[in-house]
């Protein structure tokens, strides 16, 4: 898996690799990610996801292959926006439909919790899948997981560890700021 973040990033003139980091954290993925993923084909249609969704209480399900290969991810957000753009019921609408045409980032459940986060806020996404040593996945990690361990009372999990408040503003305010739009050509 090529690194990502040896290609660099510019956004709005700010280059992302420069934001301050907190080097002394010694926390791995593994210690915040969830192993327990509830995971889709290509071809469930938006309907079971959403209700995969709604019975596991999260906002996305990651789209796997035979061999439990991440191929995607479909969020709430691509399965409403997915709808009203395609004008189609969800069960006509398959998660392939609108989760295979964007680049997938990954992680590894032993790689350090800050290059977790550069990747999350360079790439601007919020979750990302985590993969063993055959690509397989085991597990997720998002904002809400980096959240939890931020500041010293929320300790439960990871023993005594915790993530700088700081760098999780940081991290938040990037990846949950406006982006250039990616609106659809409206229909005439």
């Amino acid at each position: 898996m090529q690194d990502p973040m040896s290609q660099g990033r510019v956004t709005d003139g700010i280059h992302l690799n420069a934001i301050p980091r907190t080097e002394d954290i010694e926390m791995k993925v593994n210690e915040v990610m969830v192993t327990e993923v509830a995971s889709c084909s290509p071809q469930t249609s938006l309907q079971d996801v959403a209700m995969m969704m709604w019975n596991n209480d999260c906002g996305a399900i990651p789209m796997v292959d035979d061999q439990e290969h991440p191929l995607g991810i479909v969020t709430d957000r691509d399965i409403a926006m997915g709808a009203a753009l395609q004008s189609r019921p969800l069960w006509e609408l398959r998660a392939e439909d609108i989760a295979s045409h964007r680049e997938l980032f990954c992680c590894g459940p032993d790689e350090d919790i800050n290059k977790a986060l550069q990747l999350m806020e360079a790439r601007e996404v919020r979750r990302l899948p985590v993969v063993n040593q055959f690509n397989q996945l085991c597990g997720m990690v998002s904002m809400g997981d980096i959240v939890s361990f931020t500041g010293a009372e929320n300790v439960s999990k990871a023993g005594d560890k915790h993530i700088s408040s700081k760098e999780t503003m940081e991290f938040l305010k990037h990846v949950s700021g406006h982006h250039p739009s990616h609106k659809a050509a409206a229909a005439v």
